[in-house]
């Protein structure tokens, strides 16, 4: 009797198990259905963004998607899409921080960011550079009047725009213009 209830428990179990089991893979089935449908694709060229001042939204947009090699289209079932684009967007070299990214209804994709801002220009090899807050090294096209020029010897960059200059001594300096603005 007791050998008989116990075994009537573990095929109850084993039921709802493998039922449960049939449901994961129904709903994965699903999901991976769903994504190929073009209502749940969404362009890159469409996010919605305040794009770094001095850019225009679909240049910034293009040189983001070059810069991390996202594709054309966007699959908003996906489930890493956030931090995806997060990380997309943080490769921009104009791009000091992502504050935010929000995937909403009816087809609604936002990037929040804090763009960088020069603070100090940085004369080097005959060429003035710009630099943001942290020292690090902005594009060509940053805009160096009426800033302040740091007047000291300097190393050539370490690294291309969007990196740290890579001297302490720029790196204070930029320190100290920023608290100045």
């Amino acid at each position: 009797m007791m050998l008989r209830k116990t075994l009537k428990a573990l095929a109850v179990l084993a039921a709802a198990g493998l039922f449960l089991a049939g449901l994961i893979v129904l709903g994965r089935q699903a999901l991976a259905h769903l994504t190929t449908h073009e209502r749940y694709r969404f362009p890159f060229a469409d996010i919605a963004c305040v794009p770094p001042p001095h850019l225009k939204r679909p240049q910034f947009l293009d040189e983001v998607q070059y810069l991390s090699g996202m594709p054309d289209t966007l699959h908003l079932l996906e489930e890493d899409l956030p931090r995806r684009l997060a990380e997309a967007f943080a490769r921009h070299p104009w791009v000091e921080r992502v504050a935010q990214v929000a995937i909403g209804p009816g087809r609604q994709v936002e990037v929040r960011l804090v763009a960088r801002e020069a603070v100090l220009g940085v004369r080097h090899a005959g060429k003035v550079r710009a630099v943001d807050r942290h020292g690090v090294l902005l594009r060509g096209d940053a805009r160096v009047e009426g800033l302040p020029i740091y007047a000291g010897k300097v190393r050539a960059p370490a690294g291309p725009a969007g990196t740290p200059w890579g001297d302490e001594a720029v790196e204070e300096a930029a320190r100290r213009a920023a608290e100045k603005k």
